[in-house]
């Protein structure tokens, strides 16, 4: 359970790393101040530790990793101002790695304006920097971390992004994959609930798809899939979700979209692929199963029922529509 957490939401992964990693470099630390006469300093350090690791704490059971990403980068920034006015030179240097810390924990804007007043703080700090020499350098130093920070937190969030759009994409048609179906339907049904629009589910299978590929090869199968893929797209409004969920089925989550609209849209599809999708010559049909969402209605629930309608067209003939639910 613990690894499916980590390895599905990066950002709770990221809180929870830096949770550990203060836990576990800080609190030597603070013992040594304890037992080398430095109670303040070492006091100062048992505080970071224990802010820290409860953010991490509540980001790991919660889920929540907003707020807690910037409790983190807070506390850590006040932390070691807190720490260079305490003991001097030794203190600064901690404010090198928290500044890099802050840019992968938070985003990028909300990072300089935290990173910008600690590099504050610990500039003023007499102890530390006593010389103006020392003051400027220190700031040089840092400034230059902080940008390098920027520009690495920034290449990432950019492959990043484009990692997660190709994880939820179907390489051959474009549209959206099983995956992406799953989040944007939670989505889609929550919007529903709080604004009382209507949704619709439509599922359709391509028509005796294997035959197709058996009599004139994958890559007419292939083709096949990418014209009908084409046509949805063409056919359908900016706000519609379509989705390929496996091998010759498909989805479309259509927001806005009443019982009578769901009607229309099903038989309209099923005539419009018929007549403009063909294989050599051939027309294709596809079986379509659609469904209006309701309130109480779980995710796997209404996906099911749109399936089954979709079987119950193939089963009584195919190239029809059944619509069920309403």
């Amino acid at each position: 359970m613990w690894k499916k957490r980590i390895t599905a939401d990066f950002q709770r992964a990221t809180v929870v790393m830096f949770g550990a990693i203060t836990v576990l470099g800080i609190t030597p630390f603070a013992v040594y101040r304890f037992l080398t006469g430095q109670p303040l300093a070492g006091s100062i350090d048992l505080l970071i530790v224990a802010c820290i690791g409860a953010g991490a704490a509540h980001a790991w059971r919660s889920g929540r990793t907003t707020g807690a990403a910037t409790f983190l980068a807070v506390s850590y920034s006040i932390g070691c101002v807190a720490v260079a006015h305490v003991t001097g030179l030794a203190g600064v240097l901690w404010l090198y790695p928290v500044l890099v810390a802050n840019f992968l924990l938070v985003g990028r804007r909300p990072a300089l304006v935290i990173s910008t007043f600690a590099i504050a703080g610990v500039a003023f700090s007499e102890p530390a920097l006593g010389t103006v020499a020392d003051k400027v350098g220190f700031i040089a130093t840092a400034v230059v971390v902080s940008l390098f920070s920027f520009v690495f937190a920034s290449r990432t969030a950019v492959q990043r992004s484009q990692l997660q759009a190709i994880a939820m994409r179907d390489p051959l048609t474009g549209a959206g994959n099983r995956r992406g179906m799953e989040t944007e339907l939670q989505i889609a049904m929550a919007s529903s609930i709080r604004s009382g629009v209507p949704l619709g589910l439509l599922v359709f299978d391509i028509d005796h798809f294997k035959r197709i590929n058996d009599s004139f090869g994958h890559e007419a199968g292939d083709d096949v899939l990418v014209q009908i893929a084409d046509l949805v797209r063409a056919s359908t409004r900016m706000d519609d979700r379509f989705f390929r969920v496996g091998g010759e089925e498909f989805a479309l989550l259509l927001p806005g979209a009443s019982a009578d609209a769901l009607q229309d849209i099903a038989g309209k599809l099923c005539s419009e692929v018929e007549r403009q999708v063909q294989v050599q010559g051939r027309p294709i049909t596809i079986s379509i199963g659609a469904t209006p969402f309701h309130p109480d209605d779980s995710p796997t629930g209404w996906l099911a029922r749109a399936d089954a309608a979709m079987y119950e067209a193939k089963r009584t003939g195919r190239n029809r529509t059944v619509v069920t639910g309403l």
